[in-house]
């Protein structure tokens, strides 16, 4: 008989995430799991569990962890105490999930979500272990060499990550990958949008139709770097005139300081009134849709995927040079790239966008449309991803 999908058992992959908020890592994750389908790979997901109304990705099988995360910000000695006492349990738990479900790969998201790693090592079921965070200090050394040990493969998601990653060990180099971020371009289609859908859109989030609006996604952390761009919001509303500025992620619960900075800082520079929070939003793209530049303020990064979003939309893009940015946005090409934690480099793009000629800003946004649908294509970016399991089920 031919050797065809149809006659073989779905290979079955456990995807685990320590964070159940939806964010750009759960899109990339669900987006690559829904076309690694019908390419006979059924994923299954575990998800820690911070909020009581937890991210479920529709269609698949879920699972929900409690005190998975050993190291939190916010109260970390109590977080500790609860984790050490839940880990014999969860322990169990997630080897009974792979046992039962006979799971063929562990795909681990972030080098914080060890507990899994731990389960699938005691089940000698493969390891493929995502290493797109930046842990501080000793803990970077102690997670480093949990990867080391445990992992049968480890992904980063650009070139210039592997060796920041790796560090100077040879087995950790050698066991890494690269696997880019990845967005479907089918479903960002910003010809679905008219001036009469867009109007709409700024007519939701309070925005007037004759107002430049410059906007930013990510959760709204130190990371994110929007400080800056709160600093930089005063210098281009001064050169531009009316403008607003938005932003969209949920507050960082676990650091109200840094809310409260942000507050005052706006206040201080007499934008308070020209930024506009929106939360959590499951519409990006339409959100995209009426943004005239988008800004990515990071101080540190992987490989975003709301850059890439941004880019497939045709939104003008400035980002800071900061993790592999730089090999999703060619400076001057596909968007403005500029220093990290440099307010007046991120004002001086964006006027710089705002002010460049039409058909100027319309040669870089096919450029850069076109670097997401060829460099950063999804299905390269899935057939890589099964390649890699397969490769380790072959051994």
């Amino acid at each position: 008989m031919d050797d065809t999908p149809g006659d073989k058992q779905p290979m079955r992959v456990l995807y685990c995430i320590l964070d159940n908020r939806f964010g750009g890592p759960h899109r990339l994750a669900e987006t690559t799991a829904r076309h690694l389908r019908p390419l006979g790979v059924e994923t299954l997901f575990l998800l820690g569990r911070k909020t009581d109304e937890p991210w479920r990705p529709d269609d698949f099988e879920s699972f929900f962890g409690r005190y998975i995360q050993a190291f939190t910000w916010h109260r970390p000695v109590r977080n500790f105490a609860r984790f050490c006492l839940f880990l014999p349990r969860n322990l169990l738990k997630i080897r009974k999930i792979i046992r039962s479900r006979r799971i063929d790969i562990v795909h681990i998201d972030g080098s914080m979500t060890f507990v899994p790693a731990l389960a699938a090592a005691c089940t000698r079921t493969p390891i493929v272990w995502l290493y797109n965070d930046h842990p501080f200090g000793p803990l970077r050394w102690f997670l480093r060499l949990l990867l080391t040990v445990l992992a049968s493969k480890v992904i980063v998601q650009g070139e210039r990550l592997q060796p920041l990653y790796a560090g100077g060990s040879a087995r950790l180099r050698n066991k890494t990958v690269v696997l880019r971020s990845t967005v479907d371009t089918a479903a960002l289609a910003p010809d679905r949008y008219d001036a009469g859908r867009r109007q709409a859109v700024r007519a939701e989030l309070g925005v007037p139709a004759d107002c430049t609006l410059v906007g930013a996604v990510g959760n709204v952390n130190r990371f994110k770097g929007y400080e800056y761009l709160v600093e930089a919001a005063a210098q281009i509303k001064k050169e531009i005139g009316p403008v607003k500025f938005l932003i969209v992620g949920r507050k960082a619960d676990a650091d109200p300081r840094y809310w409260e900075a942000l507050q005052q800082s706006a206040g201080r520079l007499g934008v308070a009134k020209d930024i506009i929070y929106t939360g959590f939003r499951d519409d990006v793209m339409r959100i995209l849709s009426v943004l005239d530049v988008f800004v990515l303020p990071s101080t540190l990064e992987s490989c975003p995927v709301a850059v890439l979003e941004a880019m497939a939309m045709r939104v003008p893009v400035v980002a800071t040079d900061v993790g592999a940015v730089s090999e999703e946005v060619i400076d001057g090409v596909t968007g403005l790239l500029v220093p990290s934690r440099d307010a007046a480099a991120i004002a001086d793009a964006v006027v710089t966008h705002l002010r460049r000629p039409r058909q100027e800003t319309d040669q870089m946004l096919s450029a850069a449309r076109h670097r997401v649908e060829t460099v950063f294509s999804l299905s390269e970016v899935v057939r890589q991803q099964k390649s890699v399991y397969e490769e380790l089920l072959s051994h």
